[in-house]
């Protein structure tokens, strides 16, 4: 996960996820190696998720 120490919701890992997703279907370099075979983007971002390496945050209203 990008921060080990900070719990995300499911509506929020989802929210950075796709995101991540959209920016490699346009062409963004790849974070990790990616498996032979794996070739759509939401794949991809889910693998650069539990890499840890996703450089995305989510800034929580009043926190």
């Amino acid at each position: 996960m990008p921060d080990q120490k900070r719990h995300y919701t499911k509506f929020e890992k989802t929210r950075i996820i796709s995101a991540r997703a959209l920016q490699l279907a346009q062409g963004s370099p790849y974070l990790v190696k990616v498996p032979k075979g794996i070739t759509q983007p939401i794949d991809i971002a889910k693998l650069e998720w539990e890499a840890g390496v996703i450089p995305i945050d989510i800034k929580r209203k009043g926190a």
